[in-house]
């Protein structure tokens, strides 16, 4: 009879053990996916304040072990991307000016020609990882709040954006109480360490959206870089693996200084990487250069010069590389 009720105390132990265990689970899982769905609409809402807001920042960019570059950045939001006008001053060394402008990015640099290129935004001031639709992303990438905290004398939240495979690089994005801008962005890897840092110095309450955009409609710009669709250079070589999650964005010739260079984009939505080709042979094979959080990768295939750049970690890099190979001749038709 003892070992009959010590049997039935045992089991009804076990079950009870069974379903606080259960509840915890569930909990926990019911407790990440808000967290999650909380850290996303602090991200979308950054994107949407940084495309359709109105405001002027100083800001520092700095690379692992290198001094920073301070900036600033003029923006006249707008929700449709081609009404966006923009502008980034270098606040150091040679005066160089960047206007985005009727969906026209213009190069201003007193040491090289002016050109303009056709593009949305203007790619030297805030990184990729802003511009997206965060829900998209939630099958390739973890959003994690990490809390509280001030920078710029102002409340911000924070949000880690990583990756759920390990071939790239993660941010830890600071995100305004009031206005949703990104006033820090550190870009890290996966000792955790930054690699690049983007920091938000102040935000200017008297900018003057008004004259800014009278100083924009009254400039003078240079003509548009020659881009070219795509000819048949890049149609004999393939890729034979990608990160996951990315995929081919664009493919086109640019002729720049006299060299022509076909160009293929790949992207993530957060990062991304360029394949580029020419008829140049490099003079030395497999170079890797890395500068903060873009790697640069040049090698010879064949008779023609291939330069992969891309703000990935140099393993992903090389990967890339090892895996363009040549396409028969059937397929390269």
């Amino acid at each position: 009879m003892n070992f009959l009720f010590s049997l039935i105390n045992y089991k009804s132990k076990q079950s009870n053990n069974f379903i606080i265990t259960l509840f915890f689970i569930l909990f926990s899982t019911s407790a990440i996916a808000a967290e999650t769905n909380e850290a996303l609409n602090l991200l979308n809402k950054m994107g949407k304040a940084v495309q359709t807001s109105d405001y002027q920042i100083h800001f520092l960019s700095q690379d692992r072990e290198q001094f920073a570059t301070t900036f600033e950045y003029n923006h006249l939001g707008a929700a449709k991307k081609d009404n966006i006008n923009a502008q980034l001053l270098y606040l150091e060394g040679p005066a160089k000016e960047i206007i985005l402008h009727n969906n026209t990015t213009s190069y201003f640099q007193p040491d090289s020609p002016s050109f303009s290129i056709a593009s949305s935004r203007i790619t030297e001031a805030f990184p990729d990882v802003v511009y997206n639709d965060f829900n998209s992303l939630a099958s390739i990438y973890d959003f994690i709040l990490l809390g509280k905290t001030r920078t710029a004398n102002r409340g911000v939240q924070l949000v880690k954006v990583i990756a759920k495979d390990k071939d790239r690089y993660s941010y830890v994005i600071w995100i305004d109480d009031e206005n949703f801008l990104p006033l820090r962005i550190d870009l890290i890897d996966d000792d955790n360490n930054i690699v690049n840092q983007l920091k938000v110095l102040d935000i200017d309450a008297s900018f003057d959206a008004q004259k800014f955009k009278n100083y924009i409609d009254n400039r003078t710009y240079p003509i548009l870089l020659s881009i070219e669709k795509q000819n048949n250079l890049l149609d004999a070589w393939r890729l034979a693996w990608l990160p996951k999650g990315f995929k081919e964005i664009a493919a086109y010739n640019v002729n720049f200084y006299s060299s022509d260079i076909a160009t293929k984009l790949f992207s993530d939505g957060v990062f991304s990487f360029t394949v580029n080709v020419s008829l140049e042979q490099a003079s030395q094979s497999n170079q890797l250069i890395q500068q903060g959080g873009r790697t640069i990768f040049s090698t010879n295939l064949g008779n023609k010069n291939i330069i992969i750049i891309g703000n990935l970690p140099e393993a992903t890099i090389e990967r890339i590389a090892q895996n363009i190979v040549e396409k028969s001749p059937e397929t390269s038709r």
